[in-house]
């Protein structure tokens, strides 16, 4: 059982992610997550975190990738500066057990933003700018899928991305 989280914006998050009284979680397409955002963005209001893990599943292969890479985590917290930030930022790109690191500072700072506890405008504006770069983001994970997995051109109707949210 998927419990709820306190707070209008894990609740948003758990109303889009789980299913049958919390029992299942939902994983959202492309589409489904740019909905949640803008209902997170228009609520007016902070969380301690949200995490977002992107997938792809190939249904005719019967098989998926995740991009633990891509991944987008804001983190609200009590005290920050322009050191602490910088120092986060690099500390998630330099995951040393991760199978394909990413080396892209520009991508690193709007994938791993922080921000002030209850600083709602810096909050909304991390997440607008995932939302702008998540396009070109979609187009980077499918090169990489299609080399990973070893996709071809009949394979890829078959193929989706998803993405796992967490929110607390």
């Amino acid at each position: 059982m998927i419990e709820k989280d306190q707070g209008e914006i894990n609740e948003i998050v758990y109303n889009n992610t789980v299913y049958y009284n919390g029992k299942y979680r939902y994983y959202p397409t492309i589409t489904g997550l740019m909905g949640l955002l803008d209902e997170i963005i228009s609520s007016n209001s902070t969380t301690d975190y949200i995490r977002i893990t992107p997938f792809y599943i190939n249904e005719k292969l019967n098989s998926q990738i995740e991009f633990e890479e891509y991944m987008f985590f804001i983190e609200c917290r009590d005290w920050l500066d322009e050191k602490i930030q910088e120092k986060h930022i690099i500390e998630c790109l330099n995951v040393p057990d991760t199978p394909r690191p990413l080396n892209d500072l520009r991508i690193g700072t709007v994938l791993f933003p922080l921000c002030q506890n209850y600083d709602v405008a810096s909050y909304k504006k991390a997440l607008e700018k995932y939302k702008e770069i998540l396009g070109e983001l979609i187009l980077k994970m499918m090169e990489i899928a299609k080399s990973e997995m070893r996709l071809k051109e009949e394979h890829l109707p078959f193929g989706y991305f998803c993405f796992e949210i967490h929110s607390g």
